[in-house]
């Protein structure tokens, strides 16, 4: 079972990334629910959907976001329930900002899926959360927390300024702005854990809230 942010650009994707498979969609609430047959285990297969939806939705802060999917484990037909109870938790990691992965199998939190038993209003009052959510809330700040989830998810200030399009003393500009409101030295692998760990908890705030219509 699958879990979607959007069901109908998801059904179109998943048609294009697993030609000839049976694929069915309901929606409950505001979430998509889709079961798909596969032959991939769901690592790869959170792989492959990540890559056709980054391929049709590149990272941006001004384009369509598309998609965001959660996985659950391949299970016999009787044991639907249980894969869409792990499709549902695995869709809070998804990214819903734009950057970071965009499908995300159950199988593949590992010991991050605790994260998922911790009720949103106590993630949304986590200091470091609260503190990039207050960076964010203006223009400028948001494009800095942006630019801080590519630099996360691409590792270098060049690699994250050739894909956003910008120049790298402008993704250094807007990193330091960011490390010295926050107190982190991105150099130091601690303070870069951190800032990917916080920046994880507020994409489980966000997606929470979305998924819940707030």
């Amino acid at each position: 079972m699958l879990a979607t942010s959007s069901p109908g650009s998801a059904t179109r994707l998943l048609a294009k990334a697993l030609p000839g498979q049976s694929i069915r969609t309901a929606t409950i609430g505001r979430v998509g629910a889709v079961l798909c047959q596969s032959a991939r285990d769901t690592t790869s297969l959170s792989d492959h959907l990540n890559e056709v939806i980054v391929d049709e939705f590149p990272a941006s802060a001004h384009s369509e976001r598309g998609p965001w999917l959660g996985i659950g484990a391949s299970v016999a037909v009787l044991e639907a329930p249980t894969s869409w109870n792990q499709a549902q938790r695995a869709l809070r990691f998804a990214s819903s900002t734009g950057f970071g992965r965009r499908a995300i199998a159950y199988e593949r939190l590992s010991l991050l899926e605790v994260l998922a038993d911790i009720p949103v209003e106590r993630v949304r009052e986590i200091d470091d959360v609260v503190r990039i959510n207050q960076i964010a809330s203006t223009a400028a700040g948001a494009a800095e927390v942006d630019t801080l989830e590519a630099l996360c998810q691409y590792g270098t200030l060049r690699r994250t300024a050739t894909e956003l399009h910008l120049h790298h003393s402008t993704v250094a500009a807007r990193i330091q702005h960011v490390e010295r409101s926050m107190g982190w030295d991105l150099d130091d692998p601690i303070d870069r854990f951190l800032a990917t760990f916080a920046l994880m908890l507020r994409r489980v705030s966000l997606s929470a809230t979305e998924l819940a219509g707030g």
